[in-house]
């Protein structure tokens, strides 16, 4: 599975060119934060237009050579910015690069690259066969076979099997002397009868039917109970919507009780203002009518 090379974050879906390595959407934003001069961002998935320098890096480069090469030089920080400006990123990149030059001078334009090589098995030297000494080792052999085939007793062939076998020794063979001095009828008397001796198995009634049919068991309903689930559950319901209605009328009852007291406020407010007014022109009448004729009077305000 493809994970993040900062943060292990499964599944990247973007890259990093100039390192070779997979990377996630957030740590792409990071990467671009840093920018090209160190690192160039691409989406794997929406990227397109992709060159084949950036294709070759892709493939030689990798998370798993990128981590094991920074933690060879001692790279071992989480912080982006100290990560990629250090001497290490500095020298994979290099190094990255060169190998995709490479492998464009050597494969140019061909898609998958041939990272090994079988070795070649050296053929095997046939070894140089004497013709005239094959054949006179063929005779030899041929000879020593008929030589021991006449080496063998034809009388003794012709002789019974069991009295081939005494002759021949107690090491070559079984002793059949005991075997051929039983008679028939102490075999038949150590014998004993296998007919008749078997357990009857007794027959199932039924047509071999199982207790319980297919293996169905007869389950037990209480209606009782169903039915008084039902009524708990109409129940519910009926309260649902009358706590809905009570809400509905508590808003509304709310509402009006909010105009009146904002119709109050605004009565208060004219009062206040009338009584001003009658201050205004106790004091300064003057000033009172000059107010009234530029239309900033209390009275045009009211």
């Amino acid at each position: 599975m493809k994970v993040c090379f900062d943060c292990n974050a499964k599944n990247p879906t973007w890259a990093t060119v100039t390192y070779g390595v997979f990377i996630c959407i957030d740590c792409s934003a990071v990467h671009r934060s840093l920018g090209v001069h160190l690192t160039f961002v691409r989406s794997t998935q929406l990227d397109t237009n992709w060159t084949w320098l950036q294709l070759r890096q892709m493939q030689l480069g990798g998370n798993a050579n990128a981590m094991a090469f920074f933690r060879q030089h001692n790279c071992t920080s989480t912080d982006a910015q100290q990560k990629y400006n250090s001497r290490a990123a500095q020298l994979y990149k290099e190094k990255l690069h060169q190998m995709a030059v490479q492998a464009m001078k050597i494969h140019g334009t061909k898609l998958h690259l041939e990272t090994s090589v079988e070795p070649v098995k050296p053929a095997e030297e046939k070894e140089e066969v004497d013709f005239f000494a094959k054949h006179t080792t063929q005779l030899q052999a041929g000879d020593q076979f008929e030589d021991s085939f006449g080496n063998l007793d034809i009388n003794n062939l012709n002789q019974p099997r069991s009295t081939y076998a005494v002759n021949a020794g107690s090491s070559l063979g079984p002793n059949v002397d005991s075997a051929s001095n039983t008679s028939a009828g102490d075999a038949t008397e150590d014998r004993k009868p296998t007919i008749g001796g078997r357990k009857t198995i007794p027959k199932r009634s039924g047509m071999g039917a199982k207790k319980g049919g297919l293996g169905a068991h007869k389950v037990k309903t209480n209606f009782a109970d169903i039915e008084r689930e039902a009524t708990m559950a109409d129940q519910l319901k009926v309260q649902a919507a009358e706590e809905a209605k009570m809400a509905a009328e508590r808003s509304a009852e709310e509402q009006q009780k909010h105009m009146a007291s904002m119709r109050l406020a605004y009565q208060d407010l004219g009062l206040q203002q009338k009584k001003e007014e009658e201050k205004m022109k106790r004091v300064d009448p003057k000033k009172a009518q000059q107010y009234e004729r530029l239309g900033m009077g209390f009275a045009s305000r009211a």
